[in-house]
Formats: structure tokens, C-alpha cells, sequence
């Protein structure tokens, strides 16, 4: 989800105890400074209080082992965005180890954050050399209450990390008169997903007090951890030449990028490419390197298409693209082949395909219009019944239902119910809870619509501790891991006594998308094989 936020991690969640803020000799004796504050000094009087730190900071890191991790720190005011575009001219240097008395402070504690960001894999599998370069190469933010730090929609493709305070994100959605609000504390962190994809930002972000960040561009980001990457094209020049290394294979961290393009949505490409990219999970992040995907939507002009193709040249990304429009088409394809950019047409062969089985020409109109029509109403339908019998409320409607999902809470039955509901089926659901007795409607309805879900005991903690992070709650026996271990114990056993017949999916490790389409396999199944179970698409 674009406001998915981690909450901070064991080691972040307490704010480091400071010390005044000094500069610290980072193990080397005689080399300290005061952190300066120097609001009311001349620019002169800063720049060279700067240059005497920088130079204190470089002795440091070339006598000692462990190099001086040295940082900009930025005071954000109402032109925090501007500063951060004009590189933060003057701010002012502080070391990152000296907030910690043992001299780690900052720095270990963003590797570790680092490391724990969900939406960065690569970061799972990098050496502690790598992270500390990432860690070194981050700017200090700070702001006052109230200061926005970033707007939803700005094309400020950074990640932040918060270090000491409170940001809260608001979400505003078209349908939505109130924007959704999440806080975010130290340990927290906004914008993986933009500094990932290049992307605007997907929230805006306002300080709930006096709060300390850390920032990190996706240029730096890209530097780090992909610039040490060899184009694949080049590797293999190296192994036909026999020049490459015996044995060598692909760096887990090499970047493989794709480039999906359209004059419309673009989501039936992203979803072609996403099911396409399962097929390589087993590589991904370990011999295949890492992918990539940067979406182009509603592209309108040659000029775009151009430059589209040239960024691609220059990232050697794979250009997929459904673009209906003629001019657009042919001149996305002739630009790929002038400046020999590998592309796949994802729906030209089909198109031609039509175009021969009609005996006419495609339109080139771009997107669709949603047809009302009876399958349309059966899933608005699906939708409202869904969003009516919800979390295990009315079960006198249950009968009408086409799907019951049975499981404990948090194992994902309203995601999934919903999902499922899109594509025309009603679905109720009812959370288990240990040793409370199930409503007698759940074993009067037909027991072949009952699916039992179960999820590890593991699993279900984490998830549930997020849950209660985001009331403000901890330690609570909802997601203690004995009581889940018992919990779930108890649900097996309630299927095994109450639902034999009941179909059991693990929701462990996979997502709202691979359960739906086993459910949908099982009831397909029982109707015979593939030729009986087929139906007639209206739309």
C-alpha cells in the first residue's frame, strides 16, 4: 500500500539518551568542535566554523578505523522543499555517531532501520559496508510543529527516516473528504517506495512536533546500490570473449529495469508484467539481480515517447507497452529500434490477431468504457452484500452468500473478501476466537462455501503488533506469540471438529491475489475440469 508505513523496529523505539550536541572526536583524541549554532553569525563566520569541522572530520576518519560519518543537517522551515532542491547551501555539518555515547548513535541506528525496510529487499541481503555508505550519504532534516516536510504529489522522489519526534502522513483520496492519517515515529519511515520507483511523493508529511529526520535522494540511493552493477549485456560480451571469471554469476544487487508505458491506466500492462515476474521469484535478489518497474501512464505526445525511450537507453530497461493510439504506437516502436532499446508490444499480436478474425482495423481509441450491463451489477452487487456482512455481522444473511472465509483475525479475510467480491461473488466472513462459540447460521449455510483460512503463529504476531502500533498499543495478549501459538492450535482443532469438509489455505506467505484464485481453483474444480467449469464473459 502506497501508506504503508514500518513502525520502528526493537532497537528504535526508544530515543537515544543525547548528550549536549558536540561534534565528537569519533576516537580520536584533541579532535572535538561544539555542533554550532550560529543563527545569528555571518555567512562568512559559518563557512569557515564549517571548514574547520570538515577538516577535523577528515583527520578523524584517516586515523582511525571506523571512518567519521559526516552529515548535513538541515533546518526545514516553510522552504524546506526549496532547500532540498538547492543541494542545502550552508547547512551545517554534524556527525552522525555523536548522539550515541558509545559513537554509533545515528549511524547504527539507521543501518538497522535501513535493513528492516520492507519495500527495499536489496537492502535485506546488503554487506553493513554498503548500508553505512547509504547511512553516510543521507541528509539531516529538521522541522518545527506544524511544517510540512513533504506534499502528496511532489516530485521529491526521497525517503525519510525519523529519528527523534512525531510526523504524521495524510493520505487524501478523490472519494474522501477527510485525508487518512498515520503517525509515524522514530524508527518510522515515509517514501520507499519513491526513492525505489523515482516517483512523487504518495503523502504529505507534517511534523506533530519538533521532529529529526534523515533523508535519502534516489540518486544516491541508485548510486549506492546499483552503481556498482554491470550492465548485463556487458557480462555477457565478457563470457563470450572468455574473459569473465570461472563460476561468476549475476550480482544480486545488478538492477534490471522495466519500463511500462501507456496512453491510458497502464494497469492491464503492470498486472501482465507482475504475474510474468513470479516466473523468476526463485532468482530475484539472488542471481537475477533486482527488478525494477517505473510505470509511464497516459502518455499523450511524441515528445514523451522520445524521451521515455532515451531514459531507457540509458537504465538498458525493457520497454512493455499497450499503447492504442497509431501515431503514439508506431512512433514507440521506431524510436526503440533506432536507439536499439529492447521493447515488447503487449498487445499487438493479439490486436493483429482481431484485426485478421474481423476482417477490419482497430479504432486506436484509448481506454474502455465500462459497460452496464448484468454482470456489471453483479459485482456492485457482490460489493455492497460483502461490505454489508463484513467482520461477522448479520449472519441471518449468510445464506445468501457465495463464499464464507473462516479465520482467526488479522489472517487477511476482509482484503481477500473484497477482492473476490470485484469479481461477482458474494463474500461473508467471521473472525474464530478461542473457546466463543460460532453463530449456528455458519453450520446451517451449504458447507461447500466455507474456506478456512490459518496463518503462522509468526506471521500473525507481526502483523497484529502493527495493528496495535497503530492505536498507540503494545504488550497486549493479542499479539503475545504463546497465546497466538495456542490461538491457532485452537483453530485447528475447530476445523478439524466443526468444518471437516471445509477447505484449509494457509495465508502465511501468500498474498490476496494468488488465495483468491485458489478458492476460485476449488470451486472451478468441482464442477468437473476446465471445459465444464467455462462461462460467457458479457462484457
Amino acid at each position: 500500500s502506497a501508506f504503508a508505513v514500518a513502525a520502528p523496529s526493537a532497537a528504535a523505539a526508544a530515543p537515544s539518551s543525547a548528550p549536549p550536541r558536540r561534534l565528537g572526536c569519533l576516537g580520536v583524541p584533541g579532535v572535538t568542535a561544539e555542533a554550532p549554532r550560529l543563527r545569528g553569525a555571518s555567512a562568512a563566520a559559518r563557512g569557515a566554523q564549517g571548514a574547520t569541522i570538515g577538516v577535523a572530520l577528515a583527520i578523524a576518519a584517516s586515523t582511525t578505523a571506523t571512518a567519521a560519518l559526516v552529515k548535513r543537517r538541515v533546518r526545514s522551515s516553510a522552504e524546506a522543499g526549496t532547500l532540498r532542491r538547492r543541494g542545502v547551501a550552508g547547512a551545517r555539518l554534524v556527525a552522525l555517531g555523536a548522539r550515541g555515547g558509545d559513537g554509533s548513535g545515528d549511524a547504527e541506528f539507521l543501518k538497522q532501520v535501513l535493513r528492516e525496510i520492507k519495500e527495499l529487499v536489496v537492502l535485506e541481503k546488503s554487506e553493513d559496508e554498503t548500508l553505512m555508505r547509504l547511512v553516510a550519504s543521507m541528509d539531516e532534516v529538521l522541522v518545527e510543529k506544524n511544517e510540512i516536510v513533504v506534499r502528496q504529489g511532489e516530485k521529491d522522489s526521497s525517503m525519510y527516516i525519523v529519528a527523534e519526534g512525531e510526523v504524521v502522513l495524510e493520505l487524501t483520496k478523490a472519494e474522501s473528504a477527510e485525508p487518512l492519517t498515520r503517525p509515524v515515529t522514530r524508527g518510522g519511515y515515509f517514501g520507499a517506495v519513491e526513492v525505489l520507483g523515482k516517483t512523487p511523493q504518495k503523502v504529505t508529511a507534517r511534523a506533530a512536533q519538533r521532529s529529526r529526520l534523515w533523508r535519502i535522494d534516489s540518486n544516491k540511493f541508485d548510486d549506492i546500490i546499483f552503481g556498482g552493477a554491470q550492465p548485463a549485456a556487458e557480462a555477457l560480451d565478457e563470457d563470450e570473449d572468455g574473459e569473465g571469471d570461472e563460476g561468476e554469476s549475476c550480482s544480486a544487487t545488478a538492477l534490471r529495469e522495466i519500463f511500462i508505458v501507456s496512453d491510458s491506466t497502464a494497469e492491464s500492462a503492470k498486472v501482465s508484467v507482475q504475474t510474468a515476474l513470479r516466473q523468476f521469484d526463485y532468482c530475484l535478489q539472488k542471481t537475477c539481480g533486482v527488478n525494477r518497474t517505473v510505470v509511464y501512464r497516459f502518455v499523450r505526445t511524441i515528445k514523451e515517447v522520445e524521451e521515455i525511450v532515451g531514459r531507457a537507453g540509458e537504465a538498458d530497461a525493457l520497454v512493455v507497452f499497450t499503447v492504442m493510439e497509431t501515431s503514439l504506437h508506431e512512433a514507440l516502436i521506431a524510436a526503440c529500434k533506432k536507439q536499439e532499446v529492447e521493447y515488447c508490444d503487449l498487445w499487438g499480436g493479439l490486436l493483429n490477431s482481431l484485426e485478421k478474425k474481423f476482417g477490419a482495423k482497430r479504432s486506436g481509441v484509448t481506454g474502455r468504457k465500462q459497460a452496464v450491463n448484468e454482470e456489471y451489477m453483479k459485482i456492485v452487487k457482490a460489493i455492497e452484500y460483502t461490505r454489508k456482512v463484513d467482520d461477522g455481522v448479520l449472519p441471518n444473511a449468510w445464506a445468501e452468500c457465495d463464499i464464507m472465509l473462516v479465520g482467526p483475525s488479522r489472517a487477511g479475510k476482509t482484503p481477500l473478501a473484497f477482492y473476490l467480491a470485484q469479481r461477482g461473488f458474494k463474500v461473508a466472513n467471521y473472525p474464530l476466537v478461542p473457546d466463543e462459540e460460532a453463530p449456528p447460521e455458519l453450520f446451517k449455510l451449504d458447507q461447500n462455501k466455507c474456506f478456512a483460512l490459518t496463518i503462522n503463529p509468526e506471521k500473525l504476531r507481526a502483523i497484529r503488533v502493527e495493528r496495535m502500533k497503530q492505536f498507540g498499543r503494545s504488550n497486549t495478549q493479542y499479539a503475545d506469540l504463546a497465546a497466538l501459538k495456542k490461538e491457532v492450535s485452537w483453530i485447528k482443532t475447530f476445523y478439524i471438529r466443526k468444518g471437516p469438509t471445509w477447505p484449509v489455505i494457509d495465508t502465511s506467505d501468500a498474498g490476496v491475489v494468488e488465495t483468491a484464485s485458489r478458492i476460485m481453483e476449488i470451486l472451478d474444480r468441482r464442477k468437473g475440469d476446465s471445459l465444464a467449469a467455462a462461462y460467457v464473459s458479457m462484457d
